[in-house]
């Protein structure tokens, strides 16, 4: 008799402040997941401790695995932080302060006193920054060679200030990228150990102060993502597992050795791959509108996220703390309102949840852990909303929570705890409703005509809360919706991106002109699909709007039509596109997606098992612990289980109610 043949296996390990969520795809269509709790000032290890646990407790051997795809917040909290050694920059004579200047913006009007626009003497200070003689022009031409007479003053200097990388910045590289080069290739050949981030590869568009500080930034986190990946992967290698696949903040995986060439890529990636993992859950959905919000509460934070059209939607910022990041990521928007957010009650009476938080450590009351300050967890706590355990191990000591809550909300207002616990869940709810309605109507839609999808740990305590503030109708709960977003890393692509910067007229001698780019950059594709896009304005528009192009069948009408369209949704009525120009070509070269791989056509898999022990359907208030994550159906509002095992929650109507 043949022995059975056993499962080959995919794994995505995703990387919070307060948990490691992996999941294992198997090609026998399993899905396994955990939640692994993580340790305080470590990196490498508790990956590797929740990859061990996983494989132990399956049973899964190391020759079984076929690749392993990770992501994580660590280039986001050091932007954050900014707790790493300074850097380097090497910029064009005249420029050495442009990014100290910065442009000047003033968020808060009415601040007598405002802060550096970058904290400079943080991440580059004045000294670690020098000028070298040449120019490119605004065309791409050289006007004066690179002058490197005292070039090896300069090297030397960044030798002796111990720096490990260094930032080169040339006006109008991203033309022209040939003076950078010429340094990268001379600091090499004098530090041989220096890391070097180049403009014109981390960020090659116009605007200066953006390209240098993205730019910057990217320097600044390479010693320490190089060193992490490089321990992670040793580690892997040492138990015979493969090395790791990274989900990037533009959208696909790309392998480890890529990717920490350009680490900054990596600030947003779990939100990237939360929106990757509901756009294949939902990709066979019946009657969901094209536009999807999605909910992702964590312990620091919340994030609104929006699927359009089965893909994730794309914005070309981040704002990271004060820093304003260009950089292609998931649209998500972050507010400061998570579990681990302090209430406290301010002297005129007014409950004030967040900004600050207890994050992982201590972490809230309820953790027992040291925290003593009352938080939106402590409050969910003593509303009975939270099993006595969470997913990850974490056993919850309600009197903790009743005591921090007393002390910190109800005594200071002068009500009951539960009373006090009901206010600080409602204030979190209407902030998070805030936000949500503000993204939706930037992006043109009517919260009314979407469906909201409750992903992260607490998304689906929330979410239907929010929904009824918001004026949505639906919300969804996936059932890994605890750990999508390490789910989606092992739904998203290999895939590399580039961009090219044009700044001309998209007229038909244009749009001519970006075919036969195209035609260049197509070999680098391989045998796999490449989705196209070009950024358009019209004359005299700073900031131009991303639209799909097809070069096969595209026309120029077909083109402006598409261009018009999205700037009358973006951006109100469309002037007239009489003068349109082409600022970026961007296109996105995409491998086939590795087997195993979830959700594949070709097996059959088997119910997930998330909502085991949960009736398929009833009314609130409930609340339902599941294996993964707990779902909050408040009163007036059923919930009943889907065929793709999923959760539908609605508003019960008004004549259905008893």
């Amino acid at each position: 008799m043949q022995a059975a043949t056993r499962p080959r296996w995919s794994i995505g390990v995703d990387m919070g402040g307060t948990f490691i969520d992996v999941v294992a795809a198997g090609s026998d269509g399993r899905l396994l997941s955990l939640k692994h709790p993580r340790e305080a000032g470590k990196l490498a290890e508790p990956v590797l401790a929740a990859i061990d646990r996983l494989c132990a407790e399956h049973g899964i051997a190391p020759g079984e695995v076929a690749r392993i795809v990770h992501g994580s917040t660590v280039v986001t909290n050091l932007l954050l932080e900014q707790n790493a050694p300074p850097i380097a920059v090497i910029t064009t004579s005249g420029l050495r302060d442009v990014l100290t200047l910065a442009r000047q913006d003033r968020r808060e009007l009415y601040e007598p006193v405002i802060a550096p626009a970058t904290p400079d003497a943080v991440l580059f200070p004045a000294h670690l920054r020098f000028e070298v003689d040449g120019r490119i022009d605004a065309q791409g031409r050289e006007v004066a060679p690179l002058a490197l007479e005292g070039f090896d003053g300069t090297a030397a200097a960044i030798a002796e200030a111990g720096v490990r990388a260094v930032a080169v910045c040339l006006l109008f590289s991203h033309r022209n990228a040939r003076h950078e080069l010429q340094l990268r290739a001379l600091l090499r050949a004098r530090c041989p150990q220096l890391l070097v981030s180049l403009s014109s590869e981390v960020d090659p568009k116009p605007r200066e102060f953006e390209r240098f500080l993205t730019t910057a930034l990217d320097a600044y986190s390479k010693p320490l993502i190089s060193d992490y990946l490089q321990a992670l992967a040793t580690a892997l290698a040492g138990r015979g597992l493969p090395e790791p696949f990274l989900m990037r903040s533009e959208g696909g995986t790309g392998a480890w050795r890529d990717v920490a060439q350009r680490p900054v890529s990596l600030a947003m990636s779990g939100p990237c791959a939360a929106l990757q993992g509901v756009a294949a859950s939902l990709r066979e959905g019946a009657g969901l509108p094209p536009s999807l919000l999605t909910i992702d509460v964590g312990g620091t934070s919340t994030d609104i996220g929006l699927v359009e059209d089965g893909r994730p939607a794309f914005a070309e910022s981040l704002q990271c703390g004060a820093l304003a990041l260009r950089l292609r990521c998931a649209d998500v928007e972050s507010l400061s309102v998570g579990g681990g957010s302090l209430a406290e009650v301010l002297a005129g009476g007014a409950l004030r949840l967040g900004p600050r938080s207890q994050g992982a450590w201590p972490g809230p009351a309820a953790y027992g852990l040291g925290g003593d300050r009352a938080t939106l967890t402590d409050a969910l706590c003593v509303l009975g909303r939270l099993p006595a355990m969470l997913a990850g191990g974490v056993a919850l000591a309600r009197d903790a929570a009743e005591a921090a809550l007393a002390r910190d909300v109800s005594g200071p207002l002068g009500i009951s705890s539960g009373d006090a616990a009901l206010a600080v869940v409602r204030t979190a709810a209407s902030a998070m409703a805030e936000a949500l309605k503000m993204r939706s109507f930037q992006r043109g839609l009517d919260p009314a005509d979407t469906v909201l999808v409750a992903v992260g740990g607490g998304g689906a305590q929330h979410a239907a809360e929010v929904a009824e503030l918001a004026g949505i109708r639906q919300v969804r709960v996936l059932p890994h919706a605890g750990v999508v977003a390490a789910l989606g890393m092992l739904c998203a692509l290999p895939a590399d991106t580039v961009e090219r910067s044009c700044e001309w007229a998209f007229d038909e001698a244009g749009l001519e002109r970006a075919q036969r780019l195209a035609v260049e950059l197509a070999p680098a594709a391989g045998a796999g699909r490449v989705r196209w896009s070009v950024a358009l304005c019209d004359a005299g528009q700073e900031f131009p709007i991303d639209v799909a192009w097809h070069p096969a069948s595209d026309t120029l009408d077909v083109l402006l039509q598409r261009f018009s369209a999205r700037h009358a949704r973006l951006r109100g009525a469309a002037p007239p596109s009489t003068a349109v120009q082409l600022r970026v070509l961007r296109a996105v070269f995409e491998q086939a997606l590795p087997r195993p791989a979830p959700f594949a056509e070709d097996v059959a898999a088997p119910a997930a098992g998330a909502w085991q022990g949960l009736p398929d359907a009833g009314e609130g208030p409930r609340a339902l612990f599941a294996a993964m994550t707990t779902v909050w159906v408040p009163q007036g509002w059923r919930w009943r289980r889907l065929g793709d095992d999923s959760l539908a929650l609605g508003a019960v109507a008004m004549g259905d109610r008893a």
